[in-house]
């Protein structure tokens, strides 16, 4: 192992960070954020990254005794320092690990880390996502199973890199695990186009059929509808369909008797929220055979505009899974079995083929792009708790299913401060899936708009480009193992940089991701419109009445 001396510790400050005086003709190799020093210590030795730098001339001239008299004869010419935050250590045997035995004294030399010596550190790991944005000859991986056991946050500002980083992660996890099992809230449909390549499993469902022929024209690839039938939502989600927010007390109660009613006349002890298969018609009657009042007028009215509303009918009416009903229905009572019974077993089974429809092996994506806000809540709120239904029963079956679960635009579903019908289920995800096998992985541009209950279970970290102090101050005190002084590089980092943290990594580094696109050979969507051109040589397609 070659050892470059770059200055010696001048000062030390609270448990992990020392002031480096840097020689003038090494100031070079080390005046750039995410560089790697190392302090060799009693047979151990400390590893740190460099941060930041206080860099001054005249003033330490002037001091020039004062630096000889300590015994820096060796500093004289300027006053070079760098901050550094130490991040691990490494033991005479070679054992690289997290966390400071001890801290360096004033004095101690300083050396720059080799470049075999990073290879090591950071070639630990199952998937490759880019190099050391300091050395480009250091690959940097990351551990599945660390990263998976404690759920990933993907963080940055519009532009920076968030979607290259997931597609690359995607990438990787599926190029080299071929049953990996993941989904994907695709909340702009951006990433359908994945589904293009040969290299992956990869299927994509959209809940409307008009949607269906839009994503085969503009990416080439084969969408199948998936209908998320009215009887399988929770009083939650009925609550967002129907814009009934908390304050919506009467109706809130008259909607919830009335459709408990119904799933209670199959079986007796059945909550509003089981999957039970009810009418819709029935509801309409149950709710205008009550005490008509102005409260329940406007119910009514809501829920007859749900009705025909076009970008619900995969709810309201869901032909092809009402046609998969009757037909599990018609089973149970061929095999003898009374109607309610046959009822209650065909709904069940119905609701768990739909969840293992988006979790097979494999990516999943559920491309909900189009849609307005409330419906795309809805949908992921039914998605997840479906999938968290399914894999809890298989657990306790002593079945387990491993399972990604990917949420682009997660502040819009697991919110700060404001209610959703996906909230709960996304903090009940964060908090306890991991028992269960799931990983989470949650992508934002706006950290501090998101539930601090969620970004706090994120024990990973891939924060790329990030101007707004508020959202830096909310990734430093939700998140562990995150260095306040590396956070504050984000507004300083280039398209595609990214610091990434957590225990998925030996140490917390500065990584150029890959680009998707070259390592992959797949463009994603989602891409600016590029007004030059088209302003320039005019639409590509032509007009309208040409298609």
């Amino acid at each position: 192992m070659s050892t470059e001396r770059i200055g010696r510790v001048v000062n030390v400050v609270g448990r992990n960070r020392v002031t480096v005086a840097v020689n003038e003709d090494k100031l070079i190799k080390v005046s750039r954020p995410g560089v790697y020093v190392k302090i060799p210590l009693f047979g151990t030795t400390l590893f740190g990254i460099v941060t930041s730098f206080s860099l001054t001339d005249e003033l330490y001239r002037a001091s020039r005794i004062v630096e000889e008299f300590e015994g820096y004869g060796e500093l004289r010419p300027s006053r070079n320092e760098i901050l550094v935050t130490l991040v691990g250590s490494m033991d005479q045997n070679g054992n690289i690990r997290r966390g400071i035995p001890f801290l360096p004294r004033p004095g101690d030399y300083v050396e720059l880390v080799d470049t075999e010596t990073l290879k090591r550190v950071f070639g630990a790991g199952d998937i490759e996502i880019g190099r050391l944005s300091t050395n480009s000859e250091v690959r940097v991986f990351l551990d599945v199973n660390k990263l998976c056991s404690r759920h990933l946050a993907i963080l940055a500002m519009t532009g920076a890199g968030k979607s290259n980083t997931l597609a690359v992660i995607l990438g990787e996890v599926l190029r080299r695990f071929p049953y990996a099992r993941i989904l994907l809230i695709d909340t702009h449909s951006e990433y359908v186009s994945i589904a293009r390549s040969d290299q992956f499993e990869v299927r994509v469902f959209t809940p409307l059929k008009p949607m269906v022929e839009l994503l085969e024209n503009q990416y080439d690839v084969s969408p199948q509808v998936f209908e998320v039938p009215y009887w399988v939502l929770s009083l939650d989600e009925w609550y967002s369909l129907l814009r009934l927010d908390t304050r919506a007390t009467k109706q809130r109660m008259y909607l919830r008797d009335t459709i408990r009613k119904l799933k209670r006349a199959v079986d007796r002890k059945a909550s509003a929220n089981e999957p039970i298969y009810f009418d819709l018609n029935s509801l309409m009657s149950g709710l205008k055979g009550r005490r008509m009042d102005s409260s329940l007028e406007d119910l009514i009215n809501k829920v007859e505009e749900l009705t025909e509303d076009e970008e619900k009918r995969f709810i309201t009416e869901p032909e092809e899974t009402r046609r998969m009903f009757e037909e599990l229905k018609k089973g149970y009572l061929a095999s003898g079995h009374q109607e309610k019974e046959a009822i209650k077993k065909a709904s069940y089974d119905l609701y768990y083929r739909l969840a293992e429809r988006v979790l097979k092996e494999g990516l999943n994506i559920v491309a909900l792009g189009g849609l307005s806000g409330d419906t795309q809540d809805t949908i992921t709120s039914t998605i997840l708790r479906m999938i968290w239904r399914l894999i809890t029963n298989l657990r306790y079956q002593g079945v387990v299913w491993p399972t990604m679960i990917v949420l682009e635009e997660a502040h819009n579903y697991a919110p700060a401060g404001r209610y959703t019908a996906s909230k709960s289920i996304v903090e009940t995800l964060a908090k306890e899936g991991r028992k269960f096998g799931i990983c989470l992985v949650i992508i934002s541009q706006r950290p501090r708009e998101l539930s601090e209950t969620v970004l706090a279970q994120c024990g990973n970290l891939i924060a790329l480009r990030t101007v707004n102090p508020a959202d830096q101050n909310y990734i430093i005190n939700s998140l562990e193992e995150v260095h306040r002084e590396i956070i504050e590089d984000l507004p300083g980092l280039e398209t595609g940089e990214a610091i990434v943290s957590g225990p998925a990594i030996r140490f917390p580094a500065i990584v150029q991701i890959y680009n998707f696109r070259e390592r992959f050979g797949i463009e994603l969507g989602g891409k600016d419109i590029d007004f030059r051109t088209h302003w320039m040589y005019g639409a590509v397609g032509g007009s309208f009445n040409e298609r």
